[in-house]
């Protein structure tokens, strides 16, 4: 039996030790007070993060390794706050890949379960209720457990009438993964009459319409945490075509340290950079 075949979300909870409490609890603080911010709308509104680094952060501390994930939480909650205050219209987390499957059981099971508690918490599913959030899942839901499933279904279909402002989860989400069911949806459509392939041609960019994140905004930004000075750089096949024109920021702090003095830093280098789109 794996642990998420035993451990109910609340259990999670119960066994926090306490160093883990004081981390989370300085995360929340330390998102209590966002600077205030203007969002140049015509520059920016689709914000992506790739939540990398959450096991580093925690050996840091001497912690299990997977007690970063519990952190790493805490800071997406203080993005989706700071995304209402600096009025981003689309904000995506990267949070689980196609390929984290790969991980040892006891990791796979401990994000399940944790993702599983957020989906239960009121306080953070009635966020997306109070500000008007639509909530969007961003690749394969077969292959997570049925509680998750149930759970994201659910908040999907609450928050399906709002427009205001998105937040898309990226779980057992890969780019080349979300390309192949996207061709795999246009062939089925192509094959019962419902797409003609000479669109494509005419407009490529009508194949946003197969991808996850439909005909969202593409992202603007994309942040990545936890790289190392030196390091060669990845995008991990994060949304390939949705990404195409978009910045690129490469931070050295691990997630669950990511301040909101360092994303308003990101936001304001990217926003006064004047593109110029092959001019």
């Amino acid at each position: 039996m794996t642990l998420i075949e035993h451990l109910q979300p609340t259990d999670i909870a119960r066994r926090e030790p306490k160093a883990v409490q004081l981390w989370t609890k300085e995360i929340e603080e330390r998102w209590s007070d966002i600077p205030n911010f203007i969002i140049d709308q015509s520059k920016l509104k689709h914000l992506a993060v790739i939540c990398d680094g959450n096991r580093r952060a925690a050996e840091q501390r001497g912690l299990p390794s997977f007690w970063g994930h519990r952190a790493g939480v805490e800071v997406i909650k203080g993005l989706m706050k700071a995304g209402e205050k600096w009025d981003i219209s689309t904000l995506t987390f990267w949070v689980w890949s196609t390929e984290n499957w790969q991980r040892n059981q006891k990791q796979i099971d401990f994000v399940m379960s944790l993702a599983g508690r957020l989906l239960k918490q009121k306080d953070f599913t009635n966020t997306f209720t109070e500000h008007e959030t639509r909530f969007i899942h961003l690749g394969r839901k077969d292959r997570l457990p049925t509680p998750i499933q149930e759970g994201i279904n659910a908040l999907e279909e609450s928050t399906a009438g709002f427009d205001k402002r998105t937040v898309n989860l990226a779980m057992d989400y890969g780019g080349i993964d979300e390309v192949a069911r996207a061709v795999i949806r246009l062939v089925h459509q192509t094959n019962v009459g419902r797409f003609n392939l000479d669109d494509l041609e005419k407009d490529p960019n009508v194949i946003s319409q197969f991808l996850d994140t439909g005909e969202q905004d593409r992202p603007d930004l994309v942040i990545r945490t936890g790289t190392k000075p030196g390091e060669i750089l990845h995008t991990s096949g994060f949304m390939p075509l949705q990404i195409a024109y978009a910045g690129w920021e490469f931070v050295d702090n691990l997630f669950p340290e990511l301040t909101p003095e360092q994303v308003m830093g990101s936001l304001e280098r990217f926003t006064n950079y004047k593109r110029r789109f092959g001019e």
